[in-house]
């Protein structure tokens, strides 16, 4: 039988081939995952020894930070020949020497960094110019320097703790984000310009040079922990390793495994429709003696030989597919240069083990069926591949009892916040539908294909195929449903995810525009706005009326037996009725605000206050005030957690400047127009800072939309797996229904409506699949987004209706496209010839 099975293998190459497409693909998308991370794990460990090549010993502040004291008796070591001194946080304020502010993307307060003493400490490239060699010298990232107009030789005034100013020198640029750092000053200026006093020292020291870990320990006492320059980068390397990269690794490999799901589902598929179009064959082998035992293992066999080319050509394509990521991971900028893809041992094993494990487990129910093929059956007609609208009971309670399980999971993990339970609910469901897609699919036909009777006979018979044959049907539809349905899955969850921040950002800021000041403060306490600023903004035309606010830190608040500190806010009653919409208000109203009341937002009064209540009561010392209103609202809005009338705030603090201005467009002012008038207004302010609603909202859409696209990617690979499914799947069928299609030539079909049965079947199939996949999508979504994030106050599910439609009309798409390549063979197919061949 094994020569048996090879000669079969040789001479029915080309439907085995379709088989191995889909697991194929899935290898593909698995060994690129493990060969790109093996090579972002090479480029790190790369990266990180670079990075401490010249570090001799890396002496890390144990409790206190490590002084200048500190750096020179290190310094003075024998062997030492440059220490560089390191900071974990630091911020600079920059001002052109006209006075304006030097904004990026508009907020005065920068992050700073301290440029290497030496070119070797250097964790930045230089793009342009020199570092800095003495003191009054800077340098800027190369894109700060673009868009800023400050090359190397242009001056800029950087501001002290005291804000006072000093004039630098821009020797040069390097490559990097500005987040990371707008300038790298020496370590003198760093810390007698922008560090307190309470605050001056450094976190680390890198030491270059002949000298050892043990004499730096020496020089150091207990005030720090020294290590090598090897251990540091081993260090490097695991904290890089440890933190977003390999969850970004892991993330790629999981949704990879899901690819390799649905590729056991189309190879399940295909092996049943291949060894079904064999009955009278394997009749025949059984008449000449073959055993039951015989036949199983020749298809286990054959199985053996797709898997292992579907491992060859997908480990192939994985390669090409991990070089391409890396092309375009360097090209962006993504990645560094470093990151190079090279044979993995580790892809090259997985991709056998995937290609051989997939085909092997989804031949073997098929090959188990072919076993019971009687030997009669060599002296009947072949029919058709699935004839029997029937599951059997064992089936249907199996799929019966998988969903009841998986719904209750599912109904579980949103209730109790069990991400995992949501992933093993929603696991079970898909099976489920495996189980029992014949009996669901049958009636559903009917209603999706129904427009397609529109299209005349061939609509009329591409409906009744997939009625007729449920079972046909549901074997084609089950890998793209699986595959639509995590799709929707993740759109439900984008979708929440950004209508709550949406909910969060206007609730939290409905004023358009705030305005604070991030002057630092001796005592903690909250920095007065400059004098005349809200008269300057009344008169911009763009802007309405400015609304000042003065906040306090108010130590202990006392409602409903609970006490807490909240930071108090006071605002003209006026003025909050003008621009508080009532639809923020959830209990009392705005009208009862005024002397000797409060307003409170929904997360102070649920989280600090007891639960308050309009008509209750807080205290704020020995004054008891009533509860006018509570608003929608969290700590962040700036209306203040908690707002007072003027009269009351005067009277505990005195009058005095306000600390922020609430600012709104005029009706019909361009969003771009408004906030260029502020800006005019405090070019030349370096302490005033901005938070833009507007803003926050594009940058909220556009993180989303990055989610979506890397989301939309990784779902892509079940998606392309699930399509070739389709395809596959759709082949197989026509070339195992050429009698039925070479009858309803001779009855009088032309090629064109044969043609157009085949593709509208196709599209008839996708959208049930669309659908199937779009209801499950949206349930298991729901859950799986309270599951994962159920524990947030102020969760809010979204279904994306728009995009739920383009999936739907996409899937119509597919299943046309899929179609496309059978139904032409099939009508270039002569009836008398596809009669004597069936």
């Amino acid at each position: 039988m094994l020569r048996v099975a090879l000669t079969r293998v040789r001479y029915q190459f080309g439907s085995l081939l379709l088989v191995s497409l889909a697991v194929a693909a899935a290898v593909a998308f698995i060994a690129a995952t493990f060969t790109l991370g093996d090579a972002i794990r090479t480029a790190v460990y790369q990266e990180t020894a670079a990075q401490a090549e010249h570090v001799a010993a890396r002496a890390t502040a144990t409790q206190d930070r490590l002084t200048d004291a500190d750096v020179q008796a290190v310094r003075k070591l024998p062997g030492v020949t440059a220490v560089q001194p390191r900071i974990d946080f630091g911020t600079i304020t920059l001002l052109r020497p006209d006075g304006k502010v030097v904004r990026a993307p508009g907020e005065p307060t920068l992050t700073a960094f301290v440029a290497p003493v030496d070119p070797d400490f250097s964790d930045r490239d230089l793009t342009a110019g020199s570092y800095p060699t003495k003191a009054g010298e800077l340098v800027v990232p190369e894109k700060l320097a673009k868009d800023q107009d400050l090359e190397p030789g242009a001056h800029v005034l950087v501001l002290d703790t005291a804000r006072g100013k000093h004039d630098f020198t821009i020797t040069g640029t390097v490559e990097s984000p500005v987040a990371d750092g707008a300038a790298g000053l020496l370590p003198a200026d760093y810390s007698s310009l922008l560090q307190t006093n309470e605050e001056r020292g450094w976190y680390a020291l890198d030491v270059k040079g002949t000298v050892t870990p043990d004499a730096v320990a020496t020089a150091l006492g207990s005030k720090a922990q020294v290590i090598s320059g090897a251990e540091y980068a081993d260090e490097l390397a695991s904290n890089k390793l440890g933190g977003g990269i390999t969850d970004v690794i892991r993330g790629l490999q999981l949704f990879a495994w899901v690819a390799v799901v649905v590729a056991l589902a189309v190879a399940y598929n295909a092996f049943g429709i291949v060894l079904a179009q064999r009955q009278r064959e394997l009749a025949l082998v059984r008449c000449v003696g073959a055993s039951r035992g015989q036949v199983f293992r020749a298809a286990i066999v054959e199985a053996a030989a797709v898997g292992i080319a579907a491992a060859i050509g997908g480990y192939v394509a994985g390669q090409a597919l991990a070089t391409a990521a890396a092309i375009g991971a360097r090209a962006t900028g993504v990645a560094p240069d470093s990151l190079a893809v090279t044979f993995s041992p580790t892809a090259a094993l997985v991709a056998l083990v995937v290609g051989l494990s997939v085909s092997l487990l989804a031949a073997v129910l098929p090959a188990w069926s072919a076993t019971r093929v009687a030997p009669v059956r060599a002296l009947s007609d072949q029919p058709e591949l699935i004839d029997d609208k029937r599951i059997g009971w064992l089936r249907a309670g199996t799929g019966v009892a998988l969903l009841a399980t998986g719904a209750a999971l599912a109904w579980y993990s949103g209730a109790r916040h069990d991400a995992y339970a949501g992933i093993g609910g929603g696991f079970l469901v898909m099976l489920a539908l495996l189980a029992l897609g014949p009996v669901v699919v049958g009636p559903l036909v009917r209603v999706v294909g129904f427009p397609g009777r529109l299209a005349g006979a061939a609509g009329h018979l591409a409906a009744a195929n997939g009625a007729r044959h449920p079972r046909r049907t549901a074997a084609v539809t089950n890998a793209l449903t699986i595959g639509i349905g995590l799709a929707t899955v993740m759109l439900v969850g984008f979708a929440s995810l950004e209508k709550t921040a949406n909910a969060e950002l206007t609730a939290g800021y409905p004023a358009d525009y705030t305005l604070t000041s991030v002057s630092p403060s001796t005592d903690g306490s909250y920095t007065p706005l400059p004098a005349g600023l809200a008269k300057t903004l009344s008169g911009k035309p763009e802007l309405q009326k400015p609304v000042p606010v003065r906040s306090k830190d108010i130590e202990k608040i006392e409602a409903r037996g609970a006490t807490a500190g909240l930071t108090g806010v006071s605002l003209s009653p006026d003025d909050l009725r003008a621009h508080l919409p009532s639809k923020f208000v959830t209990s009392g109203s705005l009208a009862n605000f005024g002397p000797g009341t409060v307003v409170v937002t929904t997360k102070a009064a649920k989280a600090s206050l007891g639960g308050v209540r309009a008509g209750d009561t807080v205290r704020v010392g020995n004054t008891t005030l009533r509860v006018a209103a509570v608003v929608t609202g969290d700590y962040s809005s700036p209306f203040g957690p908690i707002t007072f009338d003027p009269a009351d705030f005067d009277r505990w603090y005195g009058k005095s400047a306000s600390t922020g201005i609430l600012l709104w467009g005029e009706p019909g002012v361009d969003a771009a127009d408004a906030r260029s008038a502020i800006d005019t207004t405090i070019a030349d302010l370096p302490d005033v800072d901005v938070a833009d609603l507007a803003s926050s909202l594009d940058e909220l859409k556009s993180e989303v939309s990055g989610y979506l696209a890397v989301g939309g990617l990784l779902i892509g690979m079940g998606l392309i797996v699930a399509v070739l499914g389709v395809m596959i799947t759709l082949t197989l069928s026509v070339l195992e229904r050429r009698r039925e299609i070479a009858v309803l030539r001779a009855l009088g079909l032309t090629r064109g409506q044969l043609y157009a049965t085949l593709t509208l079947e196709g599209a008839i199939m996708a959208l049930l699949a669309a659908v199937l996949g779009t209801v499950l999508g949206i349930g298991l979504g729901i859950a799986g987004t309270l599951a994962a994030f159920g524990g947030q106050d102020g969760l809010q599910i979204g279904v994306p209706v728009l995009s739920i439609v383009f999936v739907l009309l996409g899937a119509a798409v597919i299943g046309v496209l899929a179609a496309l390549p059978p139904a032409r063979r099939a009508s270039r197919t002569a009836p008398v010839e596809a009669l004597a061949t069936a």
